[in-house]
């Protein structure tokens, strides 16, 4: 029975990445460039040259950190923000169409901005992260609170549960699956949203890499840096299911 779950599961995302590796090398022979598109055969082998030239490690440690720190910052002031709005309607009435706003202003004006506050390096690309990711969360969090039914605090309050009970085992419990899905859609957002701020303004990390590899005309080395995100958002995806289920068996 887990093989056969096994290879439900592994037969599919085999025949995927078999698909989209042959567009990529018919496309890559359409072309014949390696400048305008290189193929996969090619990317990888940069890939590996990358690696050798300890041009990889670095950059990818300071990309994942900025984009922690990015994620880690939109949820303290996520869980805060919504739960407040959630069990109060006159504040999500006040904050909703703030965060509404927020979430609309595109990542290139939020880029304009960084650079007269935070300059280059470390900050700018983790607080793009964090407000891209912070209105996503919030909202959520919000609707999972204003989700739980009013009759179950009733009936925690006749048989006398005390507020942090009230707190954790209800309106936290509701809110859980909530954030759960904001975050399976912000994952994706947070890798794209500090690869494109290190590429703009950062002077560290995977968006750098791109970013020196365009002006470099190298565009192997822009496919391969675009292979470590892609990777990245798969692992931390795998990483979001393994929670989601334990956080399912938990309820």
């Amino acid at each position: 029975m887990k093989a056969s779950s096994l290879s439900d599961r592994v037969i599919p995302i085999a025949v995927s990445l078999g698909i989209f590796t042959m567009a990529w090398q018919l496309g890559a022979m359409a072309i014949a460039n390696d400048i305008l598109f290189p193929g996969p055969l090619t990317t990888i082998q940069r890939l590996f040259v990358l690696v050798g030239r300890g041009r990889v490690f670095g950059p990818l440690l300071q990309t994942v950190l900025k984009a922690i720190a990015g994620l880690g910052l939109a949820l303290l002031v996520a869980v805060v923000l919504g739960f407040a709005m959630g069990v109060s309607k006159i504040l999500f009435k006040v904050f909703g169409p703030m965060v509404t706003i927020i979430q609309s202003i595109p990542i290139v004006s939020w880029l304009a901005l960084a650079i007269f506050w935070w300059g280059v390096g470390f900050r700018s690309p983790m607080y793009i992260v964090f407000l891209t990711l912070f209105p996503i969360l919030t909202i959520n969090i919000a609707e999972g609170v204003r989700n739980v039914d009013s009759k179950l605090v009733e009936m925690a309050r006749v048989f006398q549960f005390t507020r942090s009970q009230v707190v954790k085992d209800i309106y936290f419990a509701s809110a859980i699956p909530f954030l759960l899905s904001a975050m399976r859609v912000g994952i994706g957002i947070m890798w794209k949203s500090v690869a494109v701020a290190e590429f703009m303004v950062g002077t560290t990390g995977l968006g750098r890499g791109i970013a020196d590899a365009k002006f470099a005309v190298d565009t192997p080395s822009v496919f391969a840096y675009t292979i470590l995100l892609v990777l990245l958002g798969i692992i931390s995806e795998r990483v979001l299911d393994v929670l989601t289920k334990r956080v399912g068996r938990l309820a």
